[in-house]
């Protein structure tokens, strides 16, 4: 087959077969056989999902109108993959993932038992998914593949706690985010994306990652991918077709910081690169920390400065709030004495006025006795 053919896997007509994804780590198998495809890369296993034994996809001629099909990538070590549909005039409208269809493609009333779903579209001129949507009730799903789709974000899978293998490579995804409760996942493709930053929260919350996807984005950040330390059971990367896979020493520079990988790129890390990677990093290493140190002091300065000026504009502001508060005493004081004086002489007016009307009584008494 030539380089760059992209050659596609359907069922024989009125033929029924059954789909089966492998396990992580198995080749793809050719539906019409129980042998791995010879075509099959490595570097591409990521992008297939395994379906769960009890959930098996059964195709007839009945069912052939909404068939996910399989695509399966040919490549060389110089060539480039062209399984990713760029041709966005040829999707004739925008399909919804409704628990209607997903009780179709899975053939289960009931969602809670739904293990694995493939909602992959690679079939050229199908309608695709641009939302993620109506997967609450599968709370028990295990396997999710929503690759070749125009799917734009990353959300509502909050209710996916189980979530162990999330597919979404070649849709048109800018930013990785709406995972940060998916304690479970162990395996994440994003190939094929608009990606360009690895979030900081990404190591911290996905403990369990073992293989990550991030082939053909826009990465350009080797100290992003330096993050990614944390996860110590991450054992698989690819990072192809990146503006960082150019950069010299790269993959020398992940062998260094992630010790657990064993395989990037589609190729093991050899013995080799485990005893350069330290002689060529670790000088660097260590001035890059004594750097961190030296910028950490600084900022240590710079925030006892800030702490003195705070203290001591504390302290103003307290001076001040005493000064107000005397005052304010002081104030009290004047009204309370201002109050008594008026009251004093008030009473002294009572006393005048009854004194002087006593005086008029007695006057009118003598001229009367006269």
């Amino acid at each position: 087959m030539k380089k760059g053919v992209t050659q596609r896997i359907s069922p024989r007509r009125g033929a029924k077969v059954s789909l089966r994804m492998q396990s992580l780590g198995s080749p793809l198998l050719d539906p019409y056989s129980l042998t791995p495809h010879p075509t099959h890369l490595p570097l591409h296993r990521t992008t297939h999902s395994k379906m769960d034994s009890n959930h098996q996809l059964d195709i007839t001629d009945a069912n052939e109108d909404w068939l996910l099909t399989e695509t399966v990538a040919i490549e060389s070590r110089e060539g480039r993959v062209w399984s990713k549909h760029s041709d966005e005039e040829s999707i004739q409208g925008i399909r919804y993932i409704t628990e209607d269809l997903i009780s179709r493609l899975t053939k289960q009333d009931n969602l809670a038992f739904v293990r694995s779903l493939n909602l992959a579209v690679t079939k050229s001129g199908d309608k695709k998914f641009k939302f993620i949507e109506n997967l609450e009730k599968c709370e028990h799903l295990q396997i999710l593949n929503v690759s070749h789709n125009v799917i734009e974000k990353i959300e509502k899978l909050e209710k996916l706690h189980n979530l162990r293998e999330l597919h979404l490579s070649n849709n048109i995804i800018h930013k990785i985010e709406g995972l940060e409760h998916m304690a479970s996942l162990q395996l994440l493709n994003l190939s094929s994306n608009d990606i360009g930053h690895v979030p900081l929260w990404l190591a911290k919350k996905l403990r369990s990652l073992q293989t990550l996807n991030l082939q053909r984005n826009k990465i350009s950040s080797l100290h992003e991918l330096s993050r990614l330390k944390p996860l110590k059971n991450l054992t698989e990367l690819t990072l192809a077709e990146n503006p960082i896979a150019n950069l010299p020493h790269y993959r020398l520079f992940l062998v260094f910081h992630l010790r657990s990988l064993e395989t990037l790129d589609g190729q093991p890390i050899s013995q080799e690169e485990r005893e350069q990677a330290p002689q060529r990093f670790q000088m660097e290493e260590i001035e890059r920390l004594e750097q961190d140190l030296e910028c950490r002091v600084a900022e240590i300065g710079r925030l006892q400065s800030e702490q003195v000026a705070a203290v001591e504009e504390l302290e103003q502001q307290e001076e001040l709030i005493d000064q107000l508060q005397l005052k304010s005493l002081q104030q009290q004081h004047c009204q309370a004495q201002q109050k008594q004086e008026l009251d004093t002489k008030t009473e002294l007016v009572g006393i005048y006025l009854s004194m002087h009307a006593l005086t008029q009584t007695q006057t009118e008494r003598k001229r009367h006795t006269h």
